[in-house]
């Protein structure tokens, strides 16, 4: 019993032993397995999170808005007066009718406002206008003229009365003193030859008279004529013209515009700029015809009254090295040059909202004041505010503000100007 008793309990304990080891051993597995692939999920967990930050730096930075920037830089600083420019001709002249009628155009101008441009020569035949009436009162004076001419040629009708009287005289002149003819009927033949003389000098007269009226009727037929005639006043270019062929036209009307083919260049300039130019100063001219090309030129007078209209003071100019085509009705821009500093410091003009300026400073907005010295169309001179290598906003200030980040992009600006 005893025994029996001490086998049964050992293989209790050893059974139970049994069953703790076995336990024991899957407990053990599983957490061998929890060790092994917890290292595993920590990374992918670090690589999702990495790939997160990235792309949401990513998007943050494409999404961030974008400055246009320049770099102030130094060069020469101008003073400069702006205005506009128009190519004007030296001449003009508004060729007007001077008589009623129809107007014909010349073969050479028939096309109208077609003809616009085409060069004429002083004298040229522009139109007529026609008047049938004097033309005709013409070919009769001058068809009446001619016969008085003709007949002038000829002695006046007297004059064989008057040399037949003269050889009657010349006979009883020898004969008288004979006796056979009687002193009475030589008196009556002398007295008739010296009426006959008379007759022909009063004949004579009366046919200069009428050959002087017939000439001078026929010379202002023919400024009559003349005037209908319409022809250019001067070597140029026809500008305009106001007519059209077959048109009645009267006394006065404006017909044609001749223009020279020299021009100047007008220039016009605001009332608060005017005091500062003078004549002889250089200017700088930009025509929108010729974008490319930059042309010099030199104030030669300032006209003392302004345009009513505008109130804008016009400005005469001398150009250096014109364009061969250049042509009237041309406009442009200028800065006439009051003033020049060298090596300042330059930023573009349409970086500035009058004294303001917006900086990009390590990728963050910073406004600035600046104090400006000369000032252009293009650039303007930065006493303070701003230093060199700044980069500034050239374009939509009013998207942006003080301590707003933004990317960059840089943009070419023009070259610094040179002096003049």
């Amino acid at each position: 019993m005893m025994v029996s008793n001490i086998y049964e309990q050992a293989g209790t304990r050893t059974a139970a032993a049994e069953h703790e080891r076995i336990a024991n051993n899957r407990s053990g597995h599983h957490t061998s397995s929890s060790r092994l692939k917890l290292p595993e999920s920590k990374t992918v967990l670090w690589i999702g999170a990495v790939v997160l930050v990235v792309l949401f730096a990513l998007g943050y930075f494409f999404l961030m808005p974008v400055a246009e920037v320049a770099t102030v830089q130094r060069g020469t600083a101008i003073s400069a007066v702006y205005g506009t420019v128009r190519i004007e001709a030296a001449f003009v002249v508004r060729v007007r009718a001077q008589n009623d009628g129809l107007i014909q155009l010349a073969e050479s101008f028939s096309a109208g406002r077609g003809a616009i441009g085409k060069g004429v020569q002083r004298g040229e035949l522009l139109a007529t206008i026609a008047d049938e009436e004097t033309s005709r009162q013409l070919k009769q004076a001058r068809t009446d003229l001619q016969a008085a001419i003709d007949r002038a040629a000829l002695p006046v009708p007297s004059t064989e009365l008057l040399k037949a009287a003269e050889d009657n005289l010349q006979r009883l002149e020898k004969v008288v003193s004979s006796g056979n003819v009687p002193a009475v009927e030589y008196q009556k033949s002398k007295s008739e030859v010296n009426r006959l003389r008379g007759a022909v000098e009063t004949e004579r007269i009366e046919r200069d008279r009428n050959l002087k009226s017939l000439e001078e009727a026929a010379k202002k037929l023919e400024a009559e004529m003349k005037n209908a005639e319409v022809r250019s006043p001067i070597d140029g270019i026809l500008t305009n013209v106001q007519t059209i062929d077959g048109e009645l036209v009267a006394n006065g009307n404006e017909l044609f515009t001749v223009s020279s083919r020299k021009t100047y260049v007008r220039g016009e300039v605001n009332e608060e700029d005017v005091g500062e130019v003078k004549p002889g100063m250089k200017a700088k001219v930009q025509l929108y015809a010729y974008r490319t090309r930059n042309f010099t030129g030199r104030v030669t007078s300032v006209q003392p009254a302004a345009d009513p209209t505008t109130q804008r003071y016009t400005v005469v100019l001398e150009m250096e090295n014109p364009p061969d085509n250049l042509m009237v009705g041309m406009t442009g821009e200028m800065n006439i040059i009051t003033g020049v500093h060298e090596n300042a410091l330059l930023v573009p003009t349409r970086a500035l909202l009058v004294d303001q300026a917006l900086v990009v400073n390590g990728g963050i907005v910073q406004r600035r004041t600046v104090n400006v010295g000369f000032r252009t169309l293009d650039f303007s001179e930065a006493l303070s505010g701003l230093a060199d290598g700044d980069h500034i906003i050239v374009s939509d200030q009013d998207k942006f503000h003080s301590g707003q980040p933004v990317r960059q992009r840089m943009i070419n600006a023009p070259p610094p100007p040179k002096a003049p």
